[in-house]
């Protein structure tokens, strides 16, 4: 075989190769942006909103988040674990509405308050563990 015949039929087959690799596969699952949708799950974090009267923690990792909201000026009273086992947790791609009255050491005169959150790992019998380190959010109150 000569080598000059084989060099247009090998180029031809690298541009259809890279035009093939160019394209939008239908199949393929689109993102949140793509499809409008505001809820869809992308590793990272726990949104944290406030909103009249009460705070919306949306959960956009791919696991169960436990989280605890506290006044900010209680900041140094809070423990960790807070609540042991019976942690709130919000599930993937879902969110929680927590009432300002529901933060802890809330006032008329409380400001800010901070989000507590960690992530879940679940064990083979379904019960939850904390898995890695506390975040924190601090947000202000309207």
């Amino acid at each position: 075989m000569e080598l000059h015949r084989l060099k247009p039929t090998v180029l031809a087959t690298l541009a259809l190769f890279s035009a093939a690799a160019c394209t939008t596969d239908p199949a393929a699952p689109e993102s949140p942006a793509q499809n409008g949708s505001q809820n869809g799950i992308v590793a990272g974090t726990l949104e944290v909103t406030a909103s009249s009267g009460s705070l919306k923690l949306r959960n956009t990792t791919e696991r169960q988040v436990g989280y605890m909201v506290v006044d900010k000026n209680q900041m140094v009273v809070a423990l960790y674990p807070p609540c042991g086992s019976n942690c709130p947790v919000v599930v993937q791609g879902a969110v929680a509405n927590v009432p300002y009255s529901q933060i802890s050491g809330y006032t008329n005169q409380s400001t800010h308050a901070v989000v507590m959150w960690w992530r879940y790992t679940l064990r083979a019998d379904g019960t939850r563990v904390a898995d890695g380190a506390v975040q924190t959010t601090t947000v202000q109150l309207k």
